[in-house]
């Protein structure tokens, strides 16, 4: 699977990096410091087999990130801000597709819950126009499962799956 595992990485990002910041911050320090800053950079490769080729797709997130911390201490919330870059490539033609976004995230630890919104991606064809494209706000419950999504359809890997992205590399 691809990008359903694009939302979802994102999302296991933010579990990985809520740990690991709860275990690095003391209650002590956490309560003089509510809110620790953070800046990485992520990248994930991968394959969707589209039948006749396969779609070789690099993805790139540049995260800017804020960890919230409540009165006891305790990391309450995660907040990215993310840019993210994609090059997929089709492996028979070469033709190659980029895409394009920004978009924030927030996970609510207290609720259980994982609010993505913003243009996560954009892909533009030449003669044809957009044709990927993951816009609007999806909420996720606590095992990853939306529970709430309002957004573009037509082009949406959210609604089609990766077949979107075969179909514009075609």
């Amino acid at each position: 699977m691809r990008r359903v595992c694009f939302v979802f990485a994102v999302a296991s990002v933010l579990v990985a990096s809520a740990l690991v910041a709860a275990a690095l911050t003391s209650p002590a320090a956490a309560l003089a410091a509510a809110r620790e800053r953070l800046e990485y950079d992520l990248q994930f490769e991968g394959v969707v087999d589209c039948g006749t080729f396969v779609d070789n797709f690099t993805d790139f997130f540049h995260v800017s990130e804020t960890d919230e911390f409540g009165a006891d201490g305790n990391l309450v919330r995660v907040l990215l801000h993310v840019e993210h870059h994609s090059n997929d490539v089709n492996s028979v033609t070469g033709f190659t597709i980029h895409e394009h976004g920004h978009f924030y995230v927030v996970e609510d630890l207290v609720a259980g819950t994982t609010t993505i919104t913003g243009n996560s991606e954009l892909a533009n064809r030449k003669g044809t126009g957009v044709v990927v494209q993951d816009t609007g706000r999806i909420v996720l419950d606590a095992n990853g499962d939306p529970i709430f999504f309002a957004g573009g359809r037509k082009h949406s890997n959210n609604v089609q799956g990766e077949q979107i992205y075969c179909d514009a590399l075609s």
